[in-house]
């Protein structure tokens, strides 16, 4: 049974437990009885984490059972989640059972041995014979297309706060989807969005495979994609999006100076015609790549350029981006480009200012600006504030799972604990618990 059929089956289901016909539930979700009823008969996909959250909330189900999460991947543990946001609830099943698979063997299993061959399939799709590799191309118009970029843009947004084992797998669907949708054969009005949708996805699961998951090699074969799919169309904002993404995998990965090189050509290719906000972005990138190669002049040059665009008018209805950037992540990324050239005490107001103003659904920004604010209170030498920094950390890496912040928690904790405080005691301890319950959820390796 198609996996469309299955949701909205199960949406159907919901809907007669509650008592509400069609109509109902279109109103309780801001759609119509007949959207409602396509998406119960399967019709048309419902792919939106945000309507699946509206769903659930009218309903009383999950995300994960709605989006049919246990029919996709079946060994995969499921977020527990129970009439609150999935961004609200623990990430991930904190007990097991002892023979199951961990999240990390299936995402392995699935998206290396077996998509990898689907973003085969995917670079085929856009081939010059892929007409001849089908004899009856798949049926697509303009309300589907513009379907799928919304799609695109609600999982965009839900990078803030989701755990990267959530995004993974919805991310490589959405790129399977439009696959199978067979982008060449479409006309030009509806090929260049299916293939920006798919660059978008094939950006968003590379990021989560590098910095939240540590999987480099799965992270650059998605990048690879979205970066031939972004020339393949034309599109500065996605190949500016996707050379930003290469820098901090490499940077990361122990190359700064590769990091700089990629962080330079997403400035550049943002210069040929990307929105403001990603003109931005990429600045702001390139300043933390600089200060990785302990380049301060480079560093306050490009960041002032980035505050400088973001202080003109705004094109937003063309970012192409992953989650936002304003000036409370300017903030963020001065507060930790300052911590990399060992100023800590100048850091402090930078990230003081990120994290009073980071909205509070940013869990993902707020979690990378409480480790870094944690590193420079301890370069500072405020063991109690680092701690308490520390902890926050931790508590957001409960949430969304970002293997890099646990890392340099870890890092942190073993720095702080030569001070025999009770203080690093318990951010050890924090710090235990933690590693932990996300191993028990396969979220660690």
């Amino acid at each position: 049974m198609k996996i469309d059929q299955i949701i909205g089956q199960r949406i159907e289901k919901g809907r007669r437990r509650r008592g509400l016909h069609q109509g109902q539930l279109g109103v309780e979700v801001g759609r119509s009885e007949s959207w409602v009823g396509q998406v119960e008969r399967g019709v048309i996909p419902l792919d939106s984490v945000s309507m699946a959250e509206r769903l659930s909330q009218v309903l009383g189900m999950t995300v994960n059972h709605i989006l049919a999460f246990d029919v996709r991947y079946p060994n995969a543990p499921v977020v527990a989640q129970s009439g609150r946001s999935q961004a609200a609830s623990p990430p991930l099943s904190r007990a097991l059972a002892p023979d199951a698979e961990s999240y990390d063997t299936v995402l392995r299993r699935t998206f290396t041995l077996g998509s990898l061959a689907g973003l085969t399939a995917a670079f085929a799709s856009m081939s010059p014979d892929a007409q001849a590799q089908t004899s009856r191309p798949s049926t697509v118009d303009q309300t589907l297309v513009d379907e799928l970029r919304a799609i695109g843009a609600s999982y965009r947004r839900s990078y803030k706060s989701f755990p990267a084992s959530s995004l993974v797998p919805v991310a490589h669907h959405q790129i399977q989807l439009v696959s199978s949708l067979r982008p060449k054969d479409q006309p030009t009005h509806l090929r260049i969005p299916l293939l920006a949708h798919m660059a978008e996805m094939a950006a968003l699961a590379a990021i989560l495979l590098s910095i939240d998951l540590g999987d480099q090699e799965q992270a650059e074969a998605y990048s690879d994609l979205g970066y031939q799919v972004a020339k393949e169309i034309q599109s500065p904002e996605l190949c500016a999006l996707l050379l930003g993404g290469r820098a901090f995998g490499a940077s990361y990965g122990g190359d700064p100076g590769g990091g700089l090189d990629y962080a330079l050509a997403a400035v550049d290719a943002a210069e040929r015609g990307a929105s403001a906000r990603m003109r931005a972005w990429t600045h702001a990138v390139a300043s933390e790549m600089h200060a990785s190669t302990n380049d301060e002049h480079g560093f306050r040059s490009s960041l002032e350029e980035s505050r400088t665009v973001l202080s003109g008018p705004m094109d937003d209805e063309r970012w192409g981006g992953i989650a936002w950037f304003d000036e409370s992540k300017a903030s963020a990324y001065e507060g930790s480009d300052l911590l990399r050239l060992g100023k800590y005490e100048e850091a402090l107001p930078s990230l003081d200012q990120a994290i009073d103003n980071l909205g509070p659904e940013m869990l993902r920004h707020r979690c990378t600006a409480h480790i870094a604010r944690a590193e420079a209170h301890a370069g500072a030498g405020h063991v109690d504030a680092a701690c308490q920094d520390g902890h926050a950390a931790l508590d957001l890496v409960a949430k969304i799972q970002h293997r890099e912040t646990l890392r340099r928690v870890s890092e942190l904790q073993r720095r702080l604990r030569t001070s025999k405080t009770s203080a690093a005691r318990r951010l050890g301890e924090h710090l235990i618990d933690t590693r932990s319950a996300l191993a028990a959820a396969g979220s660690v390796a």
